[in-house]
């Protein structure tokens, strides 16, 4: 046995495996997620984010088609092994298929696509040959779309309907502070009694505030609202943006700066960003970054003498703990269940999709994205 194995990727006990599997029968009862009559194509992963295929299953899908991928972060052997390993520990390993490729999957009989890594790109060779009712999910909110991962012009071509989850909708901002306290923690910086400040805009960034507020941080906050929607978040108003006069002169007085936008390729840190690296580090030389969202310039932090967290890739409260993940994937399961399902009762790609805003916190993308619907 490898003692050195990140828990989070083992396959044994040190893996928190029956915990995991009460969170995702408690997700599938409160979303009332039922996926009986239904063929699934998603990924096999790892650490937490092997649930997705066992998620899946446990909702009475009548097979699942889990796609391993070798990517940067881990190996498909990895992903194909550490799935399993969860499968078989709920029970439900003769409906979860693994496969090394999505085309191996037999598209024509597929009901619910998500847009997972192991599964992109979602173009024209699986919209093609997936079943007349097939639909998408996007596995996160329509911010986090990209034109090369689903070709929506091709689906809407082809009748496919696409739906993302409504993050706001079922309060996935919750786990927000969380990773913030996370990150603040692997930086050497105490929550409780510190300074931080919170730089960002959209819903999550009160979230986070209000978290931080909680676990016992004086939380400055530079934001569009006003001052007394701020303190309502248990923080104090700094200014409108991290790039404002107000704000530069408040750097000092914090310990941590969290970095919360609301679109996800917003550049915050670098060259034509918020701030540059090296004006933030003449201001508060001591400062700790943490980066919830967005893109920023780790080099240039590092560069001028500033500590930063993630040290590489895109960090998510998934990555962490297992719940934010769970919850997260059973509604975008929800959302696919909803559209197929429409479908196969004579509705529309669009009307499916508006019932599944209506009935399953669903976000649509907008409506002159790509072509029209046929």
């Amino acid at each position: 046995m490898n003692d050195t194995v990140d828990p989070r990727d083992a396959c044994d006990d040190r893996f928190a495996g029956r915990q995991v599997l009460r969170l995702i029968r408690r997700a599938i009862e409160r979303h009332r997620l039922d996926l009986a009559g239904l063929r699934v194509l998603t990924e096999a992963g790892v650490g937490y984010r092997r649930v997705t295929p066992v998620i899946a299953a446990m909702a009475g899908a009548d097979e699942v088609y889990a796609v391993g991928r070798d990517s940067v972060r881990s190996a498909r052997k990895d992903a194909e092994r550490q799935t399993a390993y969860l499968a078989a520990l709920a029970g439900v390993q003769d409906r979860v298929r693994l496969l090394t490729t999505r085309l191996q999957a037999p598209l024509a009989t597929v009901d619910v696509i998500t847009d997972l890594p192991g599964v992109r790109p979602i173009d024209e060779s699986i919209a093609r040959n997936v079943c007349e009712t097939a639909a998408v999910t996007l596995m996160r909110g329509v911010a986090h779309w990209r034109a090369g991962e689903v070709d929506v012009a091709t689906c809407r071509r082809l009748s496919i309907a696409v739906a993302g989850v409504d993050e706001d909708a079922i309060d996935a901002y919750r786990y927000l502070p969380m990773e913030a306290v996370w990150g603040l923690l692997q930086l050497g910086v105490e929550v409780v009694g510190a300074t931080i400040l919170v730089a960002g805009d959209g819903p999550a960034c009160g979230k986070v505030a209000r978290g931080l507020a909680q676990a016992g941080a004086r939380v400055l906050m530079t934001a569009p609202e006003g001052a007394g929607r701020i303190s309502l978040y248990g923080g104090e108003k700094a200014g409108d943006g991290l790039g404002d006069a107000a704000a530069r002169g408040r750097l000092a007085e914090a310990d941590g700066l969290v970095l919360c936008p609301a679109q996800p390729d917003r550049r915050t840190i670098g060259a034509g960003a918020w701030m540059d690296a090296a004006e933030l580090a003449t201001a508060a030389p001591h400062l700790a970054v943490v980066s919830l969202a967005g893109e920023f310039d780790r080099r240039g932090l590092s560069g001028a003498g500033l500590r930063s967290w993630p040290a590489d890739g895109d960090a998510a409260p998934g990555d962490l703990l297992p719940q934010p993940l769970i919850e997260l994937h059973t509604a975008g399961l929800k959302v696919g269940a909803v559209l197929t399902r429409a479908r196969r009762r004579g509705s529309s790609p669009l009307a499916a999709e508006q019932l599944a805003a209506a009935e399953a916190h669903a976000e649509q993308l907008p409506k002159d994205l790509g072509a029209p619907w046929r």
